[in-house]
């Protein structure tokens, strides 16, 4: 009876349930070790409402009375705060004890943890059922232990328990192994616990090498196919757990097996559909790279019949100009302006394509020197309009330079063109380097490094709605006779950023000027 003792307070301590016992009043008698281990509050020390989260305790105290009051079954949802002050779901049950004159004599019954369940579907529910039998009044001490022990470990039905002597052969079956494997106890009951195992593993071994495992280390665990009463598999998470007596030679074995069939199909669901949203978006990319390729090609073969139109054009407006009336003079005008504009668009167009499909190469660059650069070519332009640059500060980066040299002679030579008449041209150009919480942008990684940029002028400016429309191709937000221009110099501007795997925003005001910010990380 001791040693049957033993190996239920064994087998109760080493499953995850926090059991407990209580008087028919509700006062505590008896809870495992695993309280004072999850809680970090001694047995003695039992503080109900300490351990129950506040908004869970005054349903959780009306379930208990009721149940207390009229003897039915206590069932309820808490969260329990475990020894790091965290808070954790548990689906708690109780069940009353009867004596031979169907009187309460006590209440039995478990806390399970079910916040991992809880957090992985968001509708599973642990669910514990309590199974008691009449206590006998033969051997009273050592038989009312056993009795408890045994009927804590038999109210657990989500799990399947059982204890194995030392050389694997079943001792012990609960009512969750008879659900979760199919097996009555008097049908398992004396044989070996390698049958549950599937065939491969059986050949492999695998029973016996868990059990070697568990002699060595204490504990063994493994997760895989396991085979049913009628032959069908589910798969388990199983922990196996030795058992030593008073002179530490072991004698039997703990069995823990959790059924994880839906969890395995919720998974390998997860990761087929992974799968085939990598191969869609290799589809993707690929398509993309084909429209790029197109796109250029396209552009680039469109350039040999406009220079010949532009060509011929031309020639006649020298040679035969004597012969054309003015009419004819104003078509071929008229037709020279817009092979001319066609001709701007297709460079635009090539630009634009050159930023997807071109090797991407970052150096460390003095941005200032790429400033430099852009304002030697824009120098006629800034000379005619009289414009004023001011570079405040200048910084290093990594970035693809032939790129970055591209948006800086875009966005200026954008300043340049949509100027205030009335102002004299002011381009303010800034740089700065700063962890992304100094910037007041939400879309930036706190704690990552940016290259700032900013390029402020005080020109036209434009309608804060506009903001994000203007970096579409072709969109633009005045007519062609008013300024000149394809829509695709901001769209090219942003693409290069997305190249540097930045942000850009834009600020406007209209007639007030625009503010374009652009934050690159540094590496």
């Amino acid at each position: 009876m001791e040693e049957s003792e033993k190996r239920f307070r064994s087998l109760t301590e080493s499953i995850p349930q926090l059991i407990w016992e209580t008087d028919e009043k509700g006062n505590s008698l008896f809870v495992s070790g695993k309280w004072a281990e999850y809680t970090g509050i001694l047995p003695e020390e039992q503080i109900w409402k300490s351990m129950i989260h506040p908004d869970d305790f005054d349903e959780n105290m009306r379930v208990w009375s009721h149940s207390l009051a009229t003897g039915e079954i206590y069932k309820c949802d808490v969260r329990i705060k475990r020894y790091d002050g965290i808070y954790r779901w548990h689906t708690v049950i109780g069940e009353p004890v009867f004596n031979d004159e169907n009187k309460i004599i006590k209440w039995v019954g478990a806390f399970t943890d079910i916040h991992t369940e809880k957090a992985f579907t968001n509708e599973l529910e642990q669910q514990v059922t309590a199974r008691t039998k009449e206590l006998s009044l033969m051997n009273e001490s050592l038989q009312k232990s056993e009795e408890r022990y045994h009927l804590m470990v038999e109210e657990v039905q989500d799990y399947a328990i059982l204890y194995l002597n030392h050389e694997g052969i079943v001792e012990n079956w609960n009512l969750g192994a008879q659900k979760i494997k199919g097996y009555k106890a008097e049908e398992i009951i004396g044989k070996s616990f390698s049958q549950f195992y599937t065939e491969s593993d059986r050949k492999n071994n695998l029973p016996q090498k868990l059990l070697n495992l568990a002699i060595e280390k204490g504990k063994s665990s493994h997760e895989g196919w396991r085979v049913r009463k009628d032959k069908t598999l589910f798969w388990a998470n199983v922990t196996l757990t030795a058992i030593h007596n008073k002179n530490n030679q072991i004698i039997g074995f703990s069995k823990m097996t959790h059924d994880l069939t839906e969890k395995k199909s919720a998974d390998d669901k997860l990761k087929m559909n992974a799968l085939e949203l990598e191969n869609k978006n290799a589809e993707l990319e690929k398509m993309n790279q084909e429209l790029q390729s197109f796109a250029y090609i396209s552009s680039h073969d469109l350039q040999e019949p406009l220079r010949k139109i532009q060509t011929f054009a031309t020639q006649i407006m020298e040679k035969e100009s004597e012969n054309l009336s003015d009419y004819g003079k104003d078509k071929f005008k008229r037709m020279q302006n817009a092979a001319q504009r066609m001709q701007t668009l297709i460079n635009d167009l090539l630009s634009y394509s050159r930023t997807n499909v071109q090797e991407r190469i970052f150096e460390k660059v003095d941005l200032g020197k790429i400033i430099a650069e852009v304002k030697e070519d824009l120098k006629e332009e800034i000379e005619q309009k009289n414009a004023k640059i001011e570079n405040l500060k200048n910084c290093e980066a990594n970035v693809i330079p032939f790129q970055f040299r591209q948006l800086l002679y875009n966005l200026v030579s954008n300043s340049l063109k949509f100027s205030n008449p009335e102002n004299p041209i002011v381009i303010k150009i800034n740089c700065q380097i700063a962890k992304g919480i100094v910037f007041n942008n939400e879309k930036l990684i706190p704690e990552t490094n940016y290259c700032h940029i900013r390029i402020e002028d005080n020109g036209i400016g434009f309608e804060q709605q506009y903001s994000n429309k203007i970096f579409e191709v072709f969109q633009r937000l005045h007519g062609k006779l008013e300024y000149n221009g394809t829509g695709i110099g901001l769209a090219i501007v942003k693409k290069i950023v997305d190249n540097h795997n930045g942000i850009i925003k834009a600020t406007g005001k209209l007639n007030k000027g625009a503010i374009f910010d652009i934050y690159i990380p540094v590496r």
